[in-house]
């Protein structure tokens, strides 16, 4: 039976951990990119599947910690089965594929890689052995707020998740709707460039501008989806053209986004 004090430790250790992998893969996309961007799935700073997965490792492996070899296949197999589990479940309920490893060596429909698996093998005994010791001091420290604490952390991350998911309902259908619109760009593209009445170099904001009636039935992501939409560059859905033109899309969304905020401030200056 789970005692109160057990419960705060998990649910402290999960939430530290889901924190430490949004900071690495933050940083990581950072260096990438040469530009902040937020990698997560959700708004706040935290990514769930690595609390799930560390956390797992920490309790479910624990009679295994002092025997490095072990530790490190069984808990190469766990995070890979979370891994997978978690892209698998993804992609059935969002028709949506967040990340890809198609291009890694030895992987498992691009939801794994042996590689990737590998990694944060080795991760999670370097974990158990270095960094366990001090979220455990931690977790002392931050007892001292009592159930306060996890159950705040548990009421943010809930809504979080409500809210990403409320989110992912309609995300789909917008990104369809966006894709339409690039391939009208493209064809009007076409026939302005043979009737020599465009720059090849137009971008979005200028098209936006010549063919207004192009933005009318066109709704914006809002800052949710614009979120999931910067997070996930190996972004896949199962509609094939969305996948194609998922970097013009992205340049179109920008586009929006400027022209809105630019007619806001031409009606308040014409108050």
């Amino acid at each position: 039976m789970m005692t109160v004090n057990t419960f705060t430790t998990v649910i402290l250790e999960f939430f530290i951990y889901a924190m430490v992998g949004w900071l690495w893969e933050t940083s990581l996309a950072a260096v990438k990119r040469h530009k902040f961007v937020d990698t997560g799935f959700l708004i706040g700073p935290i990514t769930p599947i690595y609390g799930f997965g560390v956390v797992g490792v920490i309790y479910l492996l624990e009679p295994w910690k002092n025997q490095l070899g072990m530790l490190f296949i069984l808990a190469t197999i766990l995070v890979s089965l979370l891994e997978y589990l978690t892209g698998f479940l993804l992609e059935k309920l969002f028709h949506t594929k967040w990340w890809n490893y198609e291009k890694v060596p030895l992987n498992i429909q691009g939801r794994v890689a042996l590689p990737v698996s590998i990694f944060w093998g080795i991760c999670c005994v370097l974990i158990i052995r270095f960094v366990q010791p001090e979220v455990v001091h931690l977790v002392d420290w931050l007892r001292r707020f009592g159930l306060l604490l996890p159950v705040g952390l548990i009421a943010l991350g809930s809504f979080d998740f409500g809210f990403t998911l409320a989110n992912l309902q309609s995300f789909r259908q917008k990104l369809a709707k966006l894709e339409l619109a690039v391939e009208e760009r493209r064809t009007q593209f076409n026939s302005d460039v043979t009737n020599l009445r465009t720059d090849v170099q137009e971008n979005w904001d200028d098209f936006l501008e010549r063919h207004p009636q192009n933005q009318a039935h066109l709704s914006n992501l809002n800052f949710g989806q614009r979120h999931l939409l910067r997070s996930f560059p190996n972004l896949r859905t199962d509609n094939a053209n969305v996948s194609t033109h998922l970097d013009e899309i992205r340049e179109l969304v920008v586009a929006l986004r400027n022209k809105s905020k630019r007619d806001k401030k031409k009606q308040s200056i014409s108050k």
